[in-house]
Formats: C-alpha cells, structure tokens, sequence
C-alpha cells in the first residue's frame, strides 16, 4: 500500500506550459499532484490532460488584473475529496497575503482500505514569520480533527530549522527529504528567479511530511546539472517534489 503524491508551486500568474507539467507529472506516475499557485483553467487543463479522476480548485485571491490565484488537488489514479479552508485574511479577496488549505481525504491503495489526510499548503511568505506559525496551527488542527494517518505538502515559504518546521516536527511531522537524504541540501527554489535562468536554485522550501502511521519510501527533485535539467527554470521558480510513502509495515 503505497502512493507518489508531487507537490509543485507553479507560479500560474506567469502562465503555465501545461504539457511540461504533464509531462514530467507522467513520468514521476504521480498518482497525486498537489499545486500552489496555479489559476483554475491551468489546474483544469493540466488534470485534464493527465485524464485524472479527481480535480479540485480552491479560491485564494483576485489581483483583478487578471485571473483568480489559488490552489489544487488533483486525483491522478486516487480520487480525492476535498475542502477548502480560508486560513490567513479570509475577507480580504483581493490580497496576495491571503492563504488558504486545502485538506484532502485520499484512499492510499487503488481497492480501499488506508485513507490518509492530505493537506496542501502554501503558507505567507517574507518576514512574517508569526503569520507562518499560526498557519502551521491550522495545518496541525486540521490533522488531529480527523485523526488518520497524514501528509503535508508544499510551499512553507521557510527553511528547515525555522519556527514552522519545527512547529511540524513537534506535531509528529516527520520531514520526508531529512528522512532519506539527511546528507543533501535539495533546493527547490529560485530567489528572484528569471525565467530561463542558468543559475541553481538555491533554497529548500517545499516539503513534503508524514505523520505516524506513514513511512517515507522515495523523494526526489529535479537535479542541477543533471541533462533533462534546464526547462525547469523557465516553468517556474519553483521545483516539483515528488514523494512515495506507505503505510506503516506495508510490503514495498
């Protein structure tokens, strides 16, 4: 009983290069794709085109200027059920700094049995560290309310060591990279990214966690250097994260 869930933020307000992100989410055989960032006929397009069984947009903010922003769920092989929360700035529709979570209800075996909670973050970004803690308080409610097995998975907008990933820690999050590949920095970000850019990334602030209940059993990141390496950098500042957890005792 095993499932690979990709988390990607996807900087959609630049627009998407929506066979790209298929491609590589086909080749990962995701059979959960969580993203951040991404306008609704991107998050609709993108699941179409992987004929997935389950999709769900979730509303973060309008910038007016042009589509609504938010956040999607998207069943590949797994359905998936799923509700949106407003968790930051609720009534303020219009900000940037207003956040949401979608928290997911997924089966981690195609015939039934496991259901795992799944939850999709994107939490504030910049200097507002005391907002990421209340947010990472609502990831860790939202988790102990269902009281099953769970995954956080993301853009925490913060380094490992910080406030909120040790806010994790302490909830029985475990880390999913630190786990497997204590030794190796995986950055996942560009700061002030360029389209195109030749630079690395430099930062790692997307994650995926487990709770008790769920073992790590692969995690990776497109590498720099490596030859299929060079489109990352111009779909987005952001790289995708793909992760397999099992169950806890489950044959791999």
């Amino acid at each position: 009983m095993s499932l690979t869930l990709l988390s990607w933020n996807l900087k959609g307000s630049k627009g998407v290069d929506v066979r790209a992100v298929v491609d590589h989410i086909e080749a990962m055989a995701a059979d959960v794709v969580v993203l951040q960032e991404v306008q609704r006929r991107q998050a609709r397009a993108i699941a179409r085109s992987l004929g997935a069984v389950s999709q769900r947009w979730g509303f973060k903010h309008w910038p007016i200027r042009t589509w609504p922003e938010g956040m999607a769920v998207i069943g590949v092989t797994r359905p998936a059920r799923v509700r949106t929360y407003a968790i930051t700035h609720p009534w303020v529709l219009w900000s940037w700094r207003r956040r949401i979570l979608q928290v997911a209800a997924v089966r981690l075996d195609v015939d039934g049995g496991t259901v795992i909670t799944l939850v999709n973050v994107h939490l504030s970004s910049g200097n507002a560290a005391a907002i990421r803690a209340v947010e990472a308080g609502a990831v860790v409610r939202r988790i102990a309310e269902r009281r099953r097995p769970a995954v956080v998975a993301g853009d925490l907008n913060d380094r490992p060591g910080s406030d909120v990933y040790t806010r994790f820690e302490k909830a029985g999050l475990r880390d999913v990279w630190a786990i497997l590949r204590p030794d190796d920095p995986g950055p996942t970000n560009w700061q002030g990214w360029v389209p195109g850019t030749p630079k690395p990334p430099t930062r790692r602030i997307d994650y995926v966690f487990v709770s008790d209940g769920l073992d790590p059993v692969s995690v990776s990141v497109p590498r720099y250097g490596d030859p299929a390496f060079a489109p990352f950098a111009s779909i987005s500042d952001h790289l995708p994260v793909t992760a397999t957890v099992a169950a806890t005792g489950a044959p791999r």
